[in-house]
């Protein structure tokens, strides 16, 4: 054989196995996979940085936020490193960071594994979210939409509806709708009950839900309201002298949250095609604050953030100095909880949950 042709062959050898490589590869991830992509609508729980596009001051694309990444790059994710719905999505198989749906960068194949469709500070009530100029759930559902359009052109119609099919979709929201609205606004307090207040958003959940249902989505996942009253930043304002956890919050998070389990089981029988599954965030979240050490965690009453008991969004920024171990934090701020949190929250809805969905 001579010298040019060996070396061509060669060449070409080396190039087949990389080829087979990538494809062995990529059939294992496919089998790996629990889904064909991951859909997530809410709030700064799940925005990886949609809130970058807008003209709203509701935004965590500076430092320190994003530290921890490996660039310490502040992608927008209100946390450290990465969201819980970053670790679910390559626990179900599909890429570990789950992309901002108005990135600029969201097109081509990163269309094919989904999206989070969220923003932060929004709230099942469009009034929460146009405080801060931010997305409603409406709009949110609006952008979905027109993802959806760009996937069918891009794979074609069929092609897309299947996906749709067989992804997981994921709901993530109401703090807010309770923090910075029913009681930081003394009109709405006026003006409704609680609830009075709480019926408007479970009216808002099941719209959202016969929405996802008329797309074509046939596994949910609705994650309930975390004890927010243990959020440094509920404790300052409302309990500081106490410095536990502010329990009326609390009662309000459980109440809200039995009311959606209530309205989950009525809406499995109103969506026979659609499997929902609600997810507990509460308890765990509760537990890894009252027993810390069972999850390697030290600190619970202040966030990694500056003095950890206010700063949150433009109050941690990078002028102010953070803890040298998020990683024994709950808290990243006075209100996220660090990637760390996040990702014993992950692991726990993937076993409890999206196993479940996927059986």
């Amino acid at each position: 054989m001579e010298g040019s042709t060996a070396s061509n062959f060669v060449l070409g050898f080396v190039i087949f196995l990389a080829l087979a490589g990538q494809l062995v590869e990529a059939q294992t991830q496919s089998k790996k996979a629990i889904a064909s992509a991951l859909y997530v609508f809410g709030d700064s729980t799940i925005d990886p940085g949609n809130n970058n596009q807008l003209n709203s001051i509701a935004k965590a694309n500076f430092s320190p936020y994003g530290r921890d990444f490996p660039d310490h790059k502040a992608t927008g994710r209100f946390t450290n490193g990465k969201l819980a719905t970053d670790i679910l999505s390559e626990l179900s198989g599909l890429p570990d960071l789950l992309p901002a749906s108005l990135d600029p960068n969201f097109q081509g194949e990163k269309l094919l594994t989904g999206a989070s469709f969220g923003s932060a500070s929004s709230g099942y009530d469009d009034s929460t979210s146009k405080t801060l100029k931010v997305l409603t759930l409406g709009k949110q559902l609006e952008n979905f939409r027109h993802y959806r359009l760009q996937l069918a052109n891009m794979t074609g119609q069929g092609n897309a509806t299947k996906i749709i099919s067989e992804a997981i979709f994921a709901l993530s929201t109401g703090s807010n709708d309770f923090i910075n609205n029913y009681y930081a606004n003394p009109l709405m307090s006026k003006k409704y009950t609680l609830a009075q207040f709480e019926d408007i958003l479970l009216q808002s959940l099941r719209g959202f839900v016969q929405s996802i249902y008329n797309e074509g989505a046939t596994r949910l996942v609705i994650i309930g309201l975390p004890p927010f009253g243990c959020c440094p930043s509920q404790i300052t304002l409302h309990n500081v002298l106490n410095g536990s956890c502010y329990e009326k919050f609390n009662e309000v998070a459980t109440s809200f949250n039995e009311k959606t389990i209530a309205l989950t089981k009525e809406m499995t029988l109103s969506f026979p095609a659609l499997r929902i599954a609600y997810y507990d965030i509460y308890a765990k979240l509760y537990d890894m604050i009252k027993y810390p050490t069972k999850y390697g965690f030290k600190e619970t009453r202040k966030g990694c953030c500056g003095t950890g008991l206010i700063e949150a969004s433009i109050l941690c920024n990078k002028g102010t100095p953070t803890c040298n171990d998020p990683s024994k934090y709950v808290f990243w701020d006075s209100f996220h909880p660090t990637s760390e949190a996040y990702n014993s929250i992950a692991k726990d809805l993937f076993s409890e949950v999206l196993m479940q969905l996927n059986s």
